[in-house]
């Protein structure tokens, strides 16, 4: 297909630009030998994502909760795990430093030199139900070399909100047919393809660890690639 009317792409950030798994886990362990306190940090961190981040995306998505910060929805869930693993002797900064952990994840290894590649051609934002600071704090990490960042706090929205992605287009004053949203998430791009996006589907095996799922894709996204390097050289042939 042609790309020539995409100007910017929209890319998803937690599992398609950054490995929220191994970045939790490894934390976590750490956090077990200093406290000399085994922990199934796979099965933690998993229960904390799905469970507990987006088990609340969904109910405020579907309106059947109130929008509240990222930070406090990871906190109410952290609560809730470390009582149920037993986890103790943590101070309160400490809870607080462990909570930000989705402050400090780390890039999969094609991601910054993809988007260096994309940004010779396109726009390149996130856009993400993650909150600025974090979008921020993940940035400048892993020295992600975006164009501009939208953060769904924006619009006291959250993906997959079908009128989200509308404003997300007419935020930079784009027409949905000109962006592209990138993510490994299928829900994600069926939302953007409903909104009229281009979409492009990054495979990522192991975003909930080496056990993981393979996600179905229910319909055909435009593109189907393996890394954002595969991504931009296949953009780059189509010019």
């Amino acid at each position: 297909m042609s790309s020539q009317r995409v100007k910017a792409l929209y890319f998803d950030v937690f599992g398609t630009v950054v490995d929220w798994y191994s970045s939790v886990t490894r934390e976590g362990q750490k956090l077990s030998e200093r406290l000399s306190h085994p922990v199934p940090w796979g099965e933690f961190v998993t229960k904390w994502r799905m469970d507990g981040y987006l088990k609340a995306l969904g109910e405020i998505s579907s309106g059947i909760a109130n929008i509240i910060p990222t930070e406090t929805i990871h906190m109410n869930k952290l609560i809730a795990l470390l009582d149920e693993y037993g986890v103790t002797g943590l101070s309160s900064s400490e809870v607080n430093h462990f909570n930000r952990v989705w402050n400090r994840l780390d890039a999969w290894g094609d991601a910054r030199e993809g988007l260096l590649l994309l940004k010779k051609d396109f726009i390149i934002l996130p856009f993400s139900n993650g909150d600025m600071r974090c979008l921020l704090d993940i940035s400048r990490r892993n020295e992600l070399p975006w164009d501009g960042i939208i953060s769904a706090d924006f619009f006291k929205k959250v993906k997959p909100d079908p009128t989200i992605y509308d404003d997300a287009a007419e935020l930079l004053q784009f027409d949905p047919s000109e962006i592209m949203m990138v993510a490994c998430h299928a829900q994600d791009l069926m939302g953007a393809k409903n909104a009229g996006f281009k979409t492009a589907y990054v495979n990522r095996p192991f975003e909930y660890g080496p056990d993981a799922f393979v996600e179905e894709k229910p319909v055909a996204f435009d593109y189907n690639v393996d890394s954002f390097i595969e991504l931009a050289e296949m953009l780059r042939a189509e010019l």
